[in-house]
């Protein structure tokens, strides 16, 4: 009481002059701020056993970056109280008024603590905090009074600091003295409406402005607004983001999203004799061999269709393409003719490449089950020993990438922070040839380190707003579009890599692996369709000879085959969990197949042969080797196609595993069925 005293005490010249509600909220708003790093606090203590390895200082270090967080979700709850504070009339000093904003206060920061409190306890059954998917989740549940009464008895400590919480906000809220209390008539006495109303405006945009930015987490205007996996740029493992979260924040920011619903095509206990994304490692190690490095390189934007080394039979032979330099690469590498992406977005590829986790229907990154426990290939390297680190040029803010590979075992991050804005594009990031220069030299210090290394370099040039550095403005001229230009200009920027890197000791001992992270802009109509949009080049490339030179024109590959494939090369032999598969592979199960997902239809390619599914049910077939721009849907003749029915099967279970697995936080080989 006597701190609510105080700080009524101290507004006192300021309600005269009519502040007093913009400054009572503000205090407020720290109020809650405290009871939610407490809630923060409580919700580790409860919760420890899963967390073992977070030790005081990551508590610090979670608990400063959750203010972010904190600050997002009480902005959102008490957005119209901040508006209502901040109104630009002299109403605020009534006490109607007055007690209608506390009323309002009151109502939803209990119902925010209540919720908070309550995931302490269900994050034990959950694995990470809830989001909107709990309204489906316990909607049909007909004994939710008796389920919330037994756990009232089971954790009274935490209700029971719940309830203090509450009565906390209830005894230090601090109102303003109001008309009634006669200090708005000396306001009014003070301050002449011109002033006044020119004063609280001011204030009030400023507010709304603040605010803002709290929602966002920043006011930078490259900064991408706040998620739920932005909270892994504070941890060292996934499942510690929900110590940085809190459950309003991620209850607010996922109700707009859908859930995914249960497809039932096959009872649980059939499904993994089916399809089952739990892979055995089936690598062989030679004993005593060095350890093979890994560097792979995700292309922005690089579609298929940009290239010569895949359309030679274009424009009658004389397409040439618009990369040259990976043109002549591919000649030396294990290229694919059919390679695909599994999402249509930059956030799409990584959990695919790294994780085998595709897109369906909605980036994982930016879902309600962002926050999953993945098993992932950066861990995993990470684990026997490899250093790992992730380039991108952009600012480390950009579509939380940095905070997403932090979550995937990447150990260190280098982005636009450590490069500094010298070659900066000034839009997007750094020009491709000086940062894959300093990616070279980066890569040569830690090849001293001694140790095995998986590095992956996000490039960035291939972008909007398409422009080239000041000097090649007349190098690279020939284009049929503006995307052509910078797709010729990442090109050379690749070349002058590699002539950097080509004579390093660790070169030849080091598998290089290039994907483009989803297509870009099409300017040919052969690839203006639904398998088009997928299309690009997956290769590796081994200078030290440990894979032939060749293009594969009957294996299909897509980017959840990255990691399987790699690990299969590195000899790594223990279980984990992927959609994709070793395309190396010659064991006896392999199947020939790709999965990608484009706004709700899903399709499913086998050997030449691929089926469309919407809304769960057969829409196309396609024989996609030779019927390249998908015009003729074969649906009419399904009885013809003899592999038919195992290609339903399999889709149909890789959909419900996917949805069954992603509402279980069942992505890594250990996770128990729930």
């Amino acid at each position: 009481m006597k701190f609510k005293n105080r700080c009524c005490s101290l507004f006192k010249g300021l309600e005269e002059l009519g502040f007093g509600g913009p400054f009572a909220m503000v205090v407020n708003m720290l109020i809650l701020m405290a009871v939610y790093m407490l809630s923060r606090w409580m919700f580790y203590y409860m919760n420890m056993v899963s967390f073992p390895d977070v030790k005081l200082a990551d508590m610090v270090r979670m608990s400063l970056g959750g203010l972010r967080f904190d600050l997002s979700a009480l902005c959102y709850l008490n957005l119209l109280c901040i508006v209502l504070q901040f109104l630009p009339t002299r109403k605020r000093d009534t006490a109607v008024y007055q007690r209608i904003v506390k009323g309002i206060f009151l109502v939803v920061n209990v119902l925010g603590i209540a919720v908070n409190c309550a995931d302490i306890v269900y994050f034990e059954f959950g694995g990470r905090r809830t989001t909107a998917t709990i309204f489906s989740e316990f909607g049909g549940e007909s004994n939710l009074g008796k389920i919330f009464l037994n756990s009232i008895t089971a954790y009274w400590q935490v209700w029971l600091f719940g309830i203090l919480m509450i009565l906390a906000i209830i005894l230090l809220y601090c109102q303003p003295k109001t008309v009634d209390q006669r200090v708005g008539q000396s306001a009014r006495r003070s301050t002449g409406p011109a002033v006044y109303y020119s004063v609280h405006t001011v204030l009030f945009l400023l507010a709304v402005l603040l605010a803002i930015g709290g929602l966002r987490g920043g006011l930078g205007l490259k900064m991408h607004p706040m998620r739920q996996d932005s909270a892994e740029i504070y941890c060292n493992k996934p499942v510690e983001a929900a110590i940085v979260l809190n459950t309003p924040f991620t209850l607010l920011t996922t109700l707009h999203k859908s859930d995914y619903k249960d497809p039932h095509f096959f009872e649980p206990d059939q499904l993994d004799a089916i399809f089952n994304p739990i892979k055995n490692g089936d690598g062989t190690l030679t004993p005593g061999s060095q350890p093979l490095n890994v560097v792979v390189f995700l292309l922005e934007s690089f579609s298929r269709e940009y290239t010569g080394f895949f359309n030679k039979e274009l424009d009658g032979g004389q397409y040439q393409g618009y990369t040259p330099f990976l043109d002549s690469l591919m000649t030396h590498s294990y290229s694919f003719e059919y390679a695909f992406a599994n999402g249509i977005r930059s956030v799409d590829c990584m959990p695919a490449a790294f994780a085998g986790i595709p897109r369906y229907i909605n980036p994982f990154c930016y879902y309600l089950y962002a926050n999953n426990t993945l098993q992932s290939l950066p861990q995993m390297l990470r684990d026997e020993g490899y250093t790992t680190a992730f380039f991108h040029g952009a600012p480390n803010t950009t579509l939380g990438f940095k905070a997403f590979t932090n979550s995937i075992g990447f150990e260190r991050y280098y982005g636009m922070d450590e490069y500094g804005d010298k070659d900066f594009d000034g839009t997007w990031a750094i020009f491709d040839e000086p940062y894959l220069q300093y990616f070279a030299q980066q890569t040569d210090q830690i090849a001293k380190m001694g140790k095995p290394f998986f590095l992956t370099v996000f490039t960035a040039s291939s972008h909007e707003p398409y422009r080239v550095p000041d000097q090649y403005k007349s190098t690279f001229t020939r284009s049929e579009i503006p995307m052509h230009r910078v797709i010729s200009y990442a090109d050379h920027a690749l070349r002058q890599y590699f002539t950097a890197v080509k004579d390093k000791d660790w070169f030849r001992n080091t598998i290089f692996v290039f994907s483009a992270d989803h297509t870009g802009p099409n300017c040919r109509e052969d690839y203006n369709n639904e398998m088009g949009k997928f299309l690009i080049p997956i290769f590796f490339y081994t200078p030290g000879g440990q894979l032939p030179a060749r293009c594969d024109s009957t294996r299909l590959v897509q980017q959840c085959d990255i990691t399987p494939s790699l690990l299969g090369l590195l000899g790594y032999n223990k279980p984990y969990f992927s959609f994709g598969k070793n395309v190396f592979s010659q064991d006896s199960t392999y199947v020939n197949y790709v999965f990608n997902d484009w706004n709700g239809t899903s399709m499913y390619y086998l050997d030449s042969l691929m089926i469309e599914y919407h809304d769960n049910q057969l829409a196309g077939i396609y024989e996609f080797k030779h019927d390249f721009s998908l015009k003729n849907n074969l649906l009419e003749r399904r009885d013809q196609f003899k592999q038919l029915p195992f290609m339903q099967r399999q889709i149909e279970a890789i959909i419900q595993q996917y949805v069954t697995r992603m509402k279980q936080n069942r992505l890594t080989a250990t996770a128990k069925k729930r």
